[in-house]
């Protein structure tokens, strides 16, 4: 399905910096970075979800400052740069435009934890459950002295009608004559297995807004799982209501080939 000028469809992945990016320059602040950051977020997520806020000074020791805001609806950026000259910070008519230099799309799938806020701020908490359909120890794994686990999750909006699946397939090293290690490893391997899946299920929703404010959701049924489905799977093993997640956790969540076993068990040793 494609967008058209009265529906925008808005996937589970990073928006690019073409009409979903402004820019703010000439800010001109004499407080601290993050405060900036903070105060360019409560002015412009009055338009729609924001998604990354960027703030650069624009020269060393400068109070002059400029800004990246990308939000995740391409209207919500129309809407902001339509407001340039008007809005008013600090004494200031803020000059909005739309970003300068955008950057080639590139299709770069959401974290879990911005899958879930994004789903959230168009549908209400609460808008999803999901269950654990399979979790499993891969008894062969692909590569020696490692933990593989399988997982299936069923993530479904029930006021929708909708149901979304996801595979997750962890490997984690092992030093199998170490019962501290296979321990460490076992409950890691299941953890990102489950992390993946979640993941995958997320990702396959896409967010309807028509030009009348309505909003609905549906499930891209294109995608393909890189593995293999057995329906011997479907049956519940675990229901999950909700599962905690730690933002600063993703980007170790995504490169577990390349982690040491010092980097797993600091992680693990975080809370689930």
């Amino acid at each position: 399905m494609a967008s058209s000028p009265d529906i925008e469809l808005i996937a589970m992945e990073v928006p690019g910096d073409r009409d979903h990016q402004i820019y703010i320059r000439r800010i001109l602040w004499r407080g601290i970075k993050e405060h900036l950051e903070h105060e360019m977020e409560k002015i412009f997520s009055a338009f729609g979800l924001i998604h990354n806020i960027v703030i650069r000074s624009a020269a060393e020791e400068s109070d002059e400052w400029y800004s990246y805001v990308t939000f995740y609806s391409v209207r919500a950026a129309t809407l902001a740069v339509q407001e340039n000259g008007k809005l008013i910070f600090e004494g200031q008519r803020l000059k909005i435009m739309y970003s300068p230099f955008p950057r080639p799309k590139q299709v770069i799938g959401l974290s879990l934890g911005k899958a879930q806020e994004l789903l959230t701020y168009y549908f209400g908490f609460n808008c999803w459950t999901s269950e654990v359909v399979f979790l499993e120890r891969e008894l062969e794994p692909a590569e020696p002295n490692t933990v593989q686990y399988l997982c299936l999750v069923r993530v479904k909006m029930p006021k929708e009608g909708l149901c979304s699946e996801g595979l997750g397939l962890s490997s984690v090293p092992c030093n199998m004559s170490s019962p501290v290690s296979r321990g460490s490893a076992f409950s890691c391997s299941q953890k990102f297995a489950m992390h993946a899946a979640m993941k995958s299920a997320f990702s396959k929703y896409i967010i309807i807004v028509m030009s009348n404010g309505k909003v609905t959701v549906e499930v891209d049924t294109t995608k393909q799982e890189p593995l293999i489905y057995d329906p011997a799977w479907d049956k519940p093993v675990v229901k999950v209501k909700d599962i905690f997640y730690n933002p600063e956790d993703e980007e170790e969540c995504e490169d577990l080939d390349d982690m040491t076993e010092e980097q797993l068990e600091e992680i693990l040793n975080q809370p689930i």
